[in-house]
């Protein structure tokens, strides 16, 4: 078998180039819910779209219609794996050449990317510079801090995460290693030029940590001060408290675990050396599902990024590669491309923060519309609902409730869903609530089902979906097989303002793919419709 090749087999490297499910525990009222991606609003379908490429610089600000509220734990942040590693050839490369001394940073902050992965070496004793390993990458710690406090500057909606990580050994080096480094302190009346000076000393963790708090006092104002005190990791913060903001995510390889945002490195993917592509993104895909299903308030880091000594190297994790066996050559493609599909179309759920080598402008956008559920829907939605602790469901635009109506006949199997003025103690007919079936496989959708036991139903229409309009109905549950038209699908969203919102809901049938909706025509009469329409965006 001959030596794979890679899509960028004699291509130099360029100094600027050009159902997923979601389990959520939505509150004591509703339970949990299901998240999967849509048909719609997909991102990229070549990999060049997941790869080298990322665009045009659309997305400057993309956090300032977040709303305030919204913890860092529940967002997805596109990042970068060794952010600033351009030097060094193609074992060490992992990130497109936009210039040194940080330039590359501030062209990947301009173009989305949220997270930054920062590794540093202490040389002469009086500064951090940046490493991959060995290789010097033309960038010093000030560089990075400089630009960064920049572009805050210039979008103060924004916040950036840095993982830092003291790169090298302590003491002495091998043949590959890089060392910290402190230049020697000669006697009086030596000079630098006499032999005391060709023997530095060695640095310990204590010391990168009192140079850190070094450059935490220089570039006062840019960090997150609760992640940079050396006090203890800091509980996760909302994105109001971090706007313009550098929150320290970790500090790595320093002895010492009182820095940071609490859980960074608890639910943490990181096979770097990973025996082959399709195992990399099985353990990608392992982490990003398992972020998506939990809903508790920490963090998720994903690296996309591995590298197998010199059988496979960065970029052919990321972009993949050809292979011929056989006489029959195919195409494996890389971790970028598959998670840039897998993510296609989906607009909730959270993946958390996602390292990534040679990322492309789609991949990123697919990870950043995973917070369109924290982007206010205004005043509201008649598609969109309230939940609350009471079991009642609040159309957001009417705030009227939804009703179990009256019955069809004296069998009292079904009856019409309405909808009338909210009641200060809620009725019993008033109530309802999300339940997973236990008789079969729900495939992670949900009955709503009324206080009487009885199932939110789309009408069966001779088994044509309905329209938009339809009225609903509460109806015997199917217990024995999996029937769409009475399986939600429940996605968190929310109303209000950026700095005043309230966490919403949209339903969303699994059979007709429209939402729970009001009939706009009989919204403010008592026994008015409760019907399905199209879901907003």
């Amino acid at each position: 078998m001959s030596r794979p090749t890679s899509h960028d087999a004699g291509v130099r490297t360029r100094r600027r180039s050009r159902p997923l499910v979601r389990l959520v525990t939505l509150c004591a009222a509703l339970g949990a819910a299901l998240l999967t991606p849509g048909a719609a609003g997909a991102a990229g379908s070549r990999n060049q779209d997941a790869y080298r490429d990322l665009g045009a610089t659309t997305r400057l600000d993309w956090m300032a219609n977040i709303a305030d509220d919204t913890s860092l734990g529940a967002m997805s942040l596109p990042g970068t794996h060794d952010t600033l590693s351009i030097h060094g050839g193609a074992a060490v490369q992992t990130q497109e050449d936009f210039g040194d001394s940080a330039k590359t940073l501030k062209a990947q902050l301009e173009h989305g990317i949220r997270a930054i992965d920062i590794r540093v070496r202490v040389s002469g004793g009086a500064a951090f510079t940046v490493h991959h390993g060995v290789v010097y990458q033309k960038a010093n710690f000030d560089d990075v801090l400089s630009e960064t406090r920049a572009f805050l500057k210039k979008y103060p909606s924004e916040t950036v995460v840095m993982r830092l990580r003291s790169e090298c050994p302590y003491g002495k080096s091998g043949p590959t290693d890089c060392a910290h480094e402190k230049k020697p302190k000669c006697p009086d009346g030596q000079s630098d030029s006499d032999a005391c000076s060709k023997n530095p000393q060695p640095v310990t963790s204590s010391d990168v940590r009192t140079l850190f708090g070094k450059y935490v006092s220089n570039y006062r104002g840019l960090f997150y001060s609760p992640s940079v005190t050396g006090g203890g990791s800091a509980p996760v913060p909302r994105l109001a408290d971090v706007r313009g903001k550098l929150v320290l995510g970790s500090f790595d390889n320093v002895d010492s675990d009182a820095y940071g945002i609490q859980t960074f490195n608890k639910h943490q993917e990181d096979h770097w050396n990973a025996e082959s592509v399709q195992r990399k993104w099985d353990y990608v895909k392992e982490n990003v599902d398992r972020a998506v299903r939990d809903d508790k308030d920490e963090m998720y880091v994903t690296y996309s990024s591995a590298s197998h000594s010199l059988i496979r190297l960065p970029f052919e994790y990321a972009g993949g590669y050809w292979q011929e066996q056989g006489g029959v050559r195919t195409e494996v493609q890389g971790v970028n491309y598959r998670l840039m599909k897998y993510l296609d179309g989906g607009d909730s759920g959270r993946v958390g923060v996602v390292m990534m080598d040679f990322p492309g402008w789609a991949l990123v956008d697919n990870i950043i519309s995973r917070n369109n559920g924290h982007i206010p829907k205004g005043s509201g939605n008649r598609a969109i609902w309230l939940v609350n602790s009471d079991k009642t469901y609040v159309n957001s635009q009417y705030r009227r409730c939804m009703v179990r109506g009256p019955e069809f006949d004296s069998s009292k199997s079904g009856g019409l869903v309405t909808q009338r003025e909210c009641q200060s103690k809620a009725p019993s007919s008033h109530q309802w609530g999300a339940e997973q079936p236990t008789s079969f496989d729900g495939k992670g959708f949900f009955w709503i089902k009324s206080s009487n036991g009885k199932c939110l139903t789309v009408p069966y229409n001779n088994g044509t979906p309905p329209s938009a309009g339809t009225q609903l109905f509460w109806w015997d549950c199917e217990t024995r097989w999996f029937s769409g038209s009475q399986m939600w699908n429940v996605v968190p969203t929310k109303v209000g303002s950026v700095t005043d919102s309230k966490k919403s809901f949209r339903f969303v049938n699994n059979w007709t793919g429209l939402c729970l909706s009001m009939d706009p025509a009989t919204a403010s009469a008592t026994g008015g419709k409760v019907t399905q329409d199209t879901c907003p965006k």
